[in-house]
């Protein structure tokens, strides 16, 4: 379970490279472990929206309707592999992490450094074009 790294009230990404890592090691420190073919790398489909007041997950309906709504930037932060962006409605600033393309093959790619599987939290949460990389 390597995508709840944040929550309703600490805002952040929802699994950053590094934690990612760091969990897989503390698993299995010796990458030869035949214990490692047990293990499953979880990768969300799901992103979280926070504001002031905390945040809540969103699902991939939800993500759409905000871009086509607020157009916003989307930027990609090189230290957690994950891409944000920001709005602002009725004077309420939020800001937004949901997975891409991009950021799935990262952790997909990590999977495979470590001789791993993946899981994937929650089928029908994310984007249809996910699958594409599985």
């Amino acid at each position: 379970m390597t995508y709840d790294f944040s929550g309703p009230q600490k805002a952040g990404p929802n699994s950053p490279i590094p934690w990612l890592i760091q969990c897989v090691e503390d698993l299995i420190p010796n990458k030869s472990s035949p214990n490692k073919k047990k293990i499953l790398l979880g990768l969300n489909f799901y992103g979280n929206i926070y504001s002031k007041s905390g945040g809540k997950p969103i699902i991939g309906r939800e993500y759409i309707s905000l871009l086509e709504k607020y157009k916003p930037k989307i930027v990609f932060k090189n230290i957690s592999g994950e891409h944000v962006f920001r709005y602002r409605d009725e004077n309420i600033d939020y800001v937004v992490y949901y997975p891409t393309l991009y950021s799935i093959e990262l952790r997909v790619q990590l999977a495979k450094k470590f001789g791993i599987g993946i899981a994937i939290w929650e089928l029908g949460q994310g984007l249809d074009y996910f699958y594409d990389l599985l």
